[in-house]
C-alpha cells in the first residue's frame, strides 16, 4: 500500500425514499437531498455503502406480514446513483416485502444503475454475503448479515444472509485468512432501543472473536453506543441516514461513519446527520454528549436490560401476549367436550392477523429476545397480582 496515501470507506444507515422526497430521488437531485457536505464526503470516499431498506419495484404483490411493507420506484435509484454510492446492503427485513419479484427488480435495478450490492441471493444457494474491495495493497471484506424476520430466502425463492451463528463466524474466520479488514453490517437490534440487547451484544464479541474488526448494527433507527472490544470497533446503533419511516426525533438522527486507513493505522470518524423537511444533512452542532454517556454505561447489564424490558412491555403485552393468549377458557371447555373439535375452532378463532403476531414471535429473532425479557417481567410482577 502506498504510505503517503489515506484511503476511506464510508457507511451509511437507513435510506428510503418517501412521498415527500420521492421526485427528488427520481430526478436524481443528489445536493437537494442530502446537501453539499454530505456529497462531499461521499465524493471524497474510495467506496462507500448504505443500507437499501426496501424493494425498488413497481411490483403489487406484498409479502403477507406483519409490521410495515416497504418499496419504492426503480426510478429512485436516481437519487442514490446521484450520491455516488458503490454499493448497497440488503440484509435486512423490507428488502422482501415483495416478495421474490420485488427482490429480482431491486437486484436488476442495482445492476443497471451500475451499483454494487451485498447480503442478498436469488435463492438460498445465491446469497452473496460479503465484498472484497481492494484500496491499495489492502484487501478489505465488507460482510452483510441480518436477523430473521419475515426474509428467508428458498430453493426458488430470493432472501437473505441470515444470521446463523455457527455458518456467520466461520465465514468470517475463513475471510479473515483472506482479507486484512473485515467490516461487518449487521441488520437487527432492539428498534428505538439506544443499548446493545444482551442478545446482540454476545452477537457482536463472537464475530469479533472470530476476525471482525469493525462491526455496525443498523435496523435500530436510532443511534446507540459504542465499545472496543479485543481491538474491534462495535457500534450499536449507527441511526437512520434518509428512512421514509419516522417516528419522532429519535430517528431523525443517525451517524455517518468513515473508516480512513492512513500510514498503517485505522481511524474511525463520524458524522452527525439530521432529516428536517425529507432531506438530510450533516447535523450544525456534533453534539454526540449522550452517545459518548451511553457508551460509559455499556457493561451496566443490569440497567440496560431493565430499560429493554420496560420500553417493550406495553407493545409486546398488548399486542403479542394478547395474540398467544387466544381463548383460553372457552378451549378449555372444547377440549373437555369435544377434543377432536378444539384444532377447527382454534383455526376459526384465530385472526390471519392474530396468525401472523404469533408467527412473528415465533419466528423472528428479535421476537424471541423482545417476548422472553416481557415474560420475565411478568413473572416478576406477578407477586403483585396473587
Amino acid at each position: 500500500m502506498d504510505e503517503n496515501k489515506d484511503y476511506r470507506i464510508v457507511i451509511a444507515g437507513d435510506l428510503l425514499p418517501s412521498e415527500g422526497n420521492i421526485k427528488l430521488f427520481e430526478t436524481g437531485d443528489a445536493e437537494h437531498l442530502y446537501g453539499v457536505d454530505i456529497c462531499d464526503i461521499f465524493s471524497n470516499a474510495d467506496f462507500s455503502i448504505i443500507n437499501l431498506e426496501g424493494a425498488l419495484t413497481d411490483s403489487s404483490q406484498k409479502q403477507e406480514k406483519i409490521g410495515p411493507v416497504l418499496k419504492a420506484s426503480s426510478n429512485s435509484i436516481l437519487g442514490v446513483k446521484g450520491l455516488g454510492v458503490k454499493a448497497v446492503a440488503l440484509a435486512n427485513n423490507h428488502v422482501t416485502d415483495y416478495n421474490h419479484q420485488g427482490c429480482l427488480d431491486t437486484i436488476e435495478t442495482l445492476k443497471n444503475a451500475g451499483i454494487q450490492y451485498v447480503g442478498i441471493g436469488e435463492n438460498s444457494s445465491t446469497i452473496k454475503t460479503h465484498l472484497t474491495i481492494k484500496l491499495g495493497d489492502r484487501r478489505i471484506c465488507i460482510y452483510n448479515v441480518s436477523e430473521t424476520f419475515f426474509n428467508a430466502s428458498g430453493e426458488q425463492t430470493a432472501g437473505v444472509n441470515l444470521y446463523d451463528e455457527y455458518r456467520v463466524c466461520n465465514e468470517i474466520r475463513n475471510l479473515k485468512k483472506t482479507h486484512d479488514y473485515i467490516i461487518v453490517i449487521y441488520h437487527g437490534g432492539a428498534e428505538y432501543f439506544p443499548y446493545p440487547t444482551p442478545q446482540t451484544r454476545v452477537r457482536f464479541h463472537r464475530m469479533a472473536d472470530c476476525g471482525a474488526d469493525f462491526i455496525t448494527a443498523q435496523h435500530t433507527h436510532c443511534i446507540g453506543c459504542e465499545e472496543y472490544y479485543k481491538g474491534a470497533y462495535l457500534l450499536y446503533g449507527q441511526g437512520n441516514f434518509l428512512f421514509a419511516r419516522q417516528k419522532g426525533d429519535i430517528t431523525k438522527k443517525g451517524l455517518i461513519l468513515s473508516i480512513k486507513f492512513s500510514s498503517g493505522n485505522v481511524v474511525i470518524e463520524k458524522y452527525l446527520t439530521e432529516v428536517k423537511n425529507n432531506v438530510v444533512r450533516v447535523s450544525d452542532i456534533q453534539d454526540m454528549q449522550g452517545f459518548e454517556e451511553r457508551s460509559k454505561t455499556i457493561n451496566d447489564y443490569s440497567e440496560i436490560y431493565a430499560r429493554f424490558q420496560q420500553q417493550k412491555v406495553d407493545e409486546i403485552m398488548s399486542k403479542y401476549i394478547v395474540a398467544a393468549k387466544g381463548q383460553s377458557f372457552i378451549s378449555r371447555i372444547i377440549y373437555r367436550l369435544s377434543p377432536k373439535r378444539l384444532k377447527d375452532y382454534l383455526i376459526k378463532s384465530y385472526s390471519r392477523k392474530q396468525i401472523l403476531i404469533n408467527l412473528c414471535a415465533i419466528g423472528q429473532d428479535r421476537r424471541n429476545e423482545d417476548m422472553l425479557a416481557v415474560w420475565r417481567y411478568m413473572l416478576d410482577q406477578k407477586k403483585d397480582y396473587e
